[in-house]
């Protein structure tokens, strides 16, 4: 190795060449688990708050930290003490001249990437941003494929809120261990549980703000500075996330916390000539708390979830806010998928894990027969596991296993499986996973014609969308919600962190009609049962009364609710 240079590198500048590593091992169809060793370091080192590059020229141990195995550290400590990785360097040396260059955008998949500069006869990154921009991505390849380069390319992160979490965590480790602030508290879209996170915000209890904001600025080995005021900051780590943080003294936290949570529109509300918020940031009052500060508004506490300038001022002004549901409501799941079709657990292990959490029930709903991407059963094969279900019924004290099937909607509205099958199924979810390319009309049809069949109880993930890969398909939801509320169907509030399908507008109205919705996992794995607390957040988020989520029944009152 060559003598230590000068120039300090920025948690990022390591993590992206582990990433763009990983990109050229995958682009070669190297093995899939060192690439994943590879991301899932960079992963950890880009949401590091002390600098990789001290801690390497300090001596520490690197596999302390989650991800980093002993092969992992050599490679950070060669990046670091020579500014490069000469496995990285060969493999670009050996690789095309467009594929290198994908290399500099390590978010991006080259294989995917590589597509798009065949199809459209083009060989750099500057004209693939250019076919972005006017559209033609989106047009030729569609919009997952176009949101997908989009990300890739983005300056900015946007985190999904289960990512956004682990940065927060180690935010405020940051803050109080080596920032010396006395309190930090996570507010704004984070403390609000928005879907998508777009800027990370702290309000810190702190004597000297500009000396900490000089402190942040060697967060990850360097950060930006956007924009700075007395008590309030800016700054772009080197990640590209964003990180505003609000200082404050204890006796205004509580105020502080209200202006640093709600959206702009709820402010807007508290601010108007009836509710004085800003009369009360110029008297001398203590409001350590944020139940002080709506109490002087003459408001009953708002949680933070409904603080989106909707409704909620005016029902805490009339004491009518909604009884939020929370997870300890949650008596059973209702979808969850086993190693019959695509997850990773065995029915006994998914059962297994329910109980340990708590719930009375669990639905076993795996794929149906059209869907052989994700091994979908055969009629035959789930005649054959109904019958494990009863067996195993016998088997498992204080929880029971519902007999279910994720069904998929055909193209024609009607469901994978003949009627002979779905009548012993304790319910149904039914779902769209093909044709998403059907217009709003044609695949509004197709969900009204499904709903027609009297074994159709649950619309599973009613838009298909996935949060920052695809937005999903067209439907006229007002035509669904009231053809639901005909025929007493439901619809399912997945959990999954990358569909929070539906969203909380939907879910408001779907309230709104009288009709009843499910917060399930759609678990895959035991630990994605863990899921369920994003689907709560979702459904308190959309201001849904406690009593529309059907979940929170016991079994036998769950079983009549669904019947039709």
């Amino acid at each position: 190795m060559r003598e230590e240079k000068a120039v300090t590198l920025t948690n990022a500048e390591i993590a992206n060449q582990l990433l763009s590593l990983a990109q050229l091992l995958a682009a070669r169809r190297d093995n899939p688990y060192k690439v994943k060793a590879y991301r899932r370091a960079a992963m950890a080192i880009s949401n590091m708050g002390q600098s990789v590059d001290q801690l390497v020229r300090d001596g520490a141990d690197l596999t302390v930290y989650p991800g980093i195995g002993e092969a992992i550290e050599r490679a950070i400590r060669e990046i670091v003490l020579t500014g490069t990785l000469h496995k990285l360097q060969a493999l670009r040396t050996s690789a095309a001249p467009e594929l290198v260059s994908i290399t500099q955008h390590p978010l991006l998949d080259p294989r995917r990437v590589l597509r798009i500069y065949k199809k459209l006869g083009i060989s750099t990154v500057e004209a693939l941003k250019n076919e972005l921009a006017n559209g033609n991505i989106a047009r030729t390849f569609g919009l997952r494929m176009d949101q997908h380069v989009r990300r890739g390319l983005a300056e900015t992160k946007e985190l999904l809120w289960i990512e956004a979490e682990r940065v927060v965590e180690k935010v405020e480790e940051y803050l109080v261990t080596h920032c010396g602030v006395r309190r930090a508290d996570p507010v704004g879209e984070f403390r609000r549980k928005a879907e998508v996170v777009r800027e990370i915000s702290f309000l810190v209890e702190v004597p000297d703000f500009a000396g900490l904001i000089s402190k942040l600025q060697h967060y990850g080995g360097k950060a930006e500075v956007i924009q700075q005021r007395e008590d309030d900051a800016t700054l772009r780590l080197s990640s590209g996330i964003l990180l505003t943080v609000w200082g404050t003294n204890r006796r205004q936290f509580g105020l502080r916390m209200i202006e640093a949570t709600g959206a702009a529109e709820h402010i807007a509300q508290l601010q108007s000539g009836r509710y004085e918020l800003n009369k009360l940031k110029r008297s001398r009052i203590t409001f350590p708390t944020e139940e002080a500060v709506y109490r002087a508004l003459g408001l009953a506490f708002i949680p933070p979830e409904l603080r989106e300038g909707n409704d909620e001022v005016a029902l805490a002004a009339a004491n009518a806010l909604p009884d939020l549901i929370s997870a300890d409501d949650i008596r059973g799941e209702l979808h969850a998928h086993t190693l019959s079709s695509d997850g990773a657990n065995s029915i006994e292990e998914m059962v297994t894990a329910a109980k340990d959490r708590g719930l009375r029930y669990i639905g076993i709903s795996d794929h149906s027969q059209s869907l052989k991407i994700a091994r979908g059963l055969s009629e035959s094969d789930l005649w054959a596991q109904l019958r494990v279900i009863d067996k195993l019924n016998h088997q498992f004290d204080g929880i029971r296993i519902l007999k279910s099937a994720e069904i998929d909607i055909l193209q024609d509205g009607s469901l994978d499986y003949s009627e002979t099958i779905l009548q012993e199924l304790d319910y149904t979810i039914c779902s769209i996973h093909s044709r998403f390319g059907m217009n709003r009309t044609e695949q509004t049809e197709r969900i009204l014609r499904a709903m027609d069949n009297r074994y159709f109880n649950i619309l599973g993930h009613a838009t298909g969308r996935l949060l920052l890969k695809r937005p999903g398909y067209e439907i006229d939801f007002e035509r669904v919600i009231e053809h639901a509320r005909i025929n007493n169907c439901h619809f399912e509030l997945n959990s999954s962190p990358d569909r929070l399908d539906v969203s909380a507008i939907n879910a408001r109205q779907i309230g709104a009609a009288g009709v009843g919705l499910v917060v399930t996992t759609d678990a895959h794995s035991t630990r994605e049962l863990n899921y369920l607390r994003l689907g709560i957040d979702q459904a308190r988020r959309s201001g849904l009364s406690k009593n529309r989520i059907l979940n929170r029944l016991d079994w036998p009152e769950l079983k009549q609710a669904l019947q039709r």
